[in-house]
């Protein structure tokens, strides 16, 4: 029985280190619950990730690059006549199971499918016509197509891009994916916690309520990020937070939820040693005792950072050449031929196998081959030959444990596709996009500074122009129209980087697209609504008494074409071509 912890802060909470609070939040939750926490186990048997890519010509490093020729020169490629299909094989027949408790490392080179493994196992991999996806997977017995739309909710996956908006701090940007994700303690958890004895209910709930409360602080605690939590996380072109930080905040970014299972792909990029060690410690507590199935791809890991684990899984050009206990994998490839020299860590040794860096660790034959395995499916051809295969076959084959299917009742199978409703989560993205566009300062200069330009000379040059000339009002109508239409393009390089990251909580059931197009057309009406009434006062008008009357009794009046009539129609025009304008 694990002694108080005290819960107020992130701080207090990481006192003890992660095992001492999540064995303690563990044993609450457990004896209100009166079983163990909600636990997800994924099978995959003969997975395959498949598609067909045209290819125009050779590609090298001088045609990558980022230029306008080559940018005009690739749009164009996808109407020539000879291009070439290639049928390019991503995953081949996969098999495994990720089970519930443990901590799985997910080794091999760039380009070996571990990104693709990733995607399809947590239901975020794009889907398109020239692109196929093969094999059976099951979450809890649960076949994928079944879950598909409410998977996110059940499962994280941390990307290895760094997406973010970088005019919002590292406070805000944790904070609304608390918020989008369930913010604090939801009535489902409430129900689960309330079939023990009145005491333990109690005790359960005061300790999820302060838990989920505090638990922005507490994910800002466990990944080091205090001291930059109020630092603008910054971009290329503005300056935050280092890169090392902005990595921890793309994985701090899908710790919210009750999530059964994360998957974190290249998340020790740009980190130190210390800081990977810390990260992947409170990540083994977490499946450890709160039962979670974590699977983490990482490139070179340190061997402390490799002991942490408990499973390995090493992938070859979308080949499996082992999967199984970590202890276990350097054994298994001394039985082909390989020996991993006494000062070379068993990551890289791992990683080495399969290329033609592999020739130093090959020693003598085993008993019954010809020669050592040099390609990826001939090292996947003796790893289905293999006793370890043989026992996770059967695992796969085997009959789904009893309590994993009263989970898949209980709980996901009343578990929402968002865990906000529509108004709510419009009114926080609407929130947070209001707050991106007024820090957006430089633009709001240049734009008021523009208008008013342009509003004077519009209003000189149309100056007591008669109402009746329909040609000049059409006129007026036109140039205003365009200027304010036009003048939304310096918003492009905005709306591209907030591409990728609708793109990103789109895909974590964040919030639905809706919620974003509309939250966008709330933040640009206020700056509508000031350039058509700077334009109206500035010399577009009637002869009226006063400038508050004309503009009440314009937008009461609005048949008729006279120039005030026109600013209306232009302010309409203007929210309408915010919205859409480079979308």
């Amino acid at each position: 029985m694990m002694g108080p912890v005290d819960l107020t802060s992130g701080k207090t909470m990481m006192a003890n280190g992660p095992d001492a609070l999540h064995l303690y939040v563990a044993e609450k939750f457990e004896a209100a619950m009166d079983r163990k926490i909600p636990q997800m186990e994924v099978r995959y048997h003969n997975l395959s990730v498949t598609a067909n890519v045209a290819v125009t010509g050779e590609i090298t490093a001088k045609s990558e690059l980022p230029t306008v020729f080559n940018t005009i020169k690739r749009s164009l490629a996808k109407f020539a006549w000879n291009k070439r299909v290639v049928h390019k094989e991503i995953i081949k027949n996969a098999s495994g199971v990720f089970k519930p408790g443990t901590i799985t490392l997910l080794l091999g080179q760039p380009g070996s499918g571990k990104t693709s493994l990733m995607r399809v196992l947590a239901g975020q991999f794009p889907k398109s016509g020239n692109v196929k996806i093969e094999g059976n997977v099951t979450y809890n017995g649960v076949p994928r197509d079944e879950i598909g739309k409410v998977l996110p909710q059940y499962s994280a996956y941390v990307t290895q891009f760094d997406k973010h908006f970088p005019t919002l701090t590292v406070q805000e940007t944790l904070e609304f994916a608390y918020a989008v994700c369930g913010g604090g303690m939801s009535k489902h958890t409430e129900e689960m916690l309330s079939h023990g004895a009145p005491e333990q209910n109690a005790e359960a709930l005061e300790t999820a309520r302060k838990y989920f409360e505090n638990f922005p602080d507490l994910v800002i605690e466990q990944l080091g990020l205090q001291i930059c939590r109020d630092t603008i996380i910054g971009s290329n072109m503005l300056r935050g937070v280092s890169g090392g930080e902005r990595k921890r905040v793309t994985t701090g970014e899908m710790e919210f939820g009750m999530k059964y299972m994360t998957l974190m792909d290249e998340i020790s990029t740009g980190l130190d040693s210390a800081a990977t060690f810390d990260i992947i410690t409170t990540q083994r507590s977490i499946a450890k005792n709160l039962h979670k199935t974590i699977v983490i791809a990482l490139l070179q890991p340190a061997p402390e950072v490799f002991d942490l684990f408990d499973d390995v899984m090493v992938l070859n050009h979308g080949e499996i050449i082992y999967h199984g206990p970590r202890d276990q994998a350097v054994p298994y490839f001394e039985t082909l031929g390989f020996k991993c020299p006494p000062r070379r860590d068993a990551a890289d040794f791992l990683l080495d196998l399969g290329t033609k860096m592999q020739l130093k660790y090959q020693v003598g034959l085993p008993p019954g081959m010809s020669r050592h395995p040099r390609l990826a499916n001939e090292f996947s051809e003796h790893w289905r030959q293999s006793p370890l295969y043989d026992k996770l076959v059967r695992d796969i084959e085997a009959p789904c444990d009893p309590n994993l299917l009263k989970d898949v009742e209980e709980h996901m199978d009343r578990m929402p596709e968002f865990r906000q409703g529509f108004w709510e989560s419009t009114k926080a993205v609407t929130k947070r996009q209001w707050k991106l566009t007024s820090r957006n300062k430089s633009f709001i200069k240049s734009r008021a500074l523009m208008t008013v330009a342009m509003g004077l000379i519009y209003g000189s040059v149309f100056y007591q122009t008669d109402p009746t000339d329909v040609q000049m009002i059409i006129g007026v109508l036109f140039q205003a129209a365009m200027f304010m239409s036009l003048g939304q393009t310096a918003q492009v390089p905005t709306i591209d980087a907030a591409r990728e990251v609708f793109y990103k909580q789109r895909s974590a059931n964040f919030y639905r697209a809706a919620s974003f197009a509309i939250a966008n057309s709330l933040a640009l009406i206020p700056q509508a609504i000031a350039e058509a009434l700077i334009f109206w006062f500035i010399g577009v008008l009637d002869d009226w008494p006063c400038p508050s009357c004309r503009t009440f009794h314009h937008l009461l009046d609005i048949p008729g074409p006279n120039q005030p009539r026109v600013c209306v129609v232009v302010l309409l025009l203007d929210c309408y071509l915010s919205k859409f304008q480079c979308r």
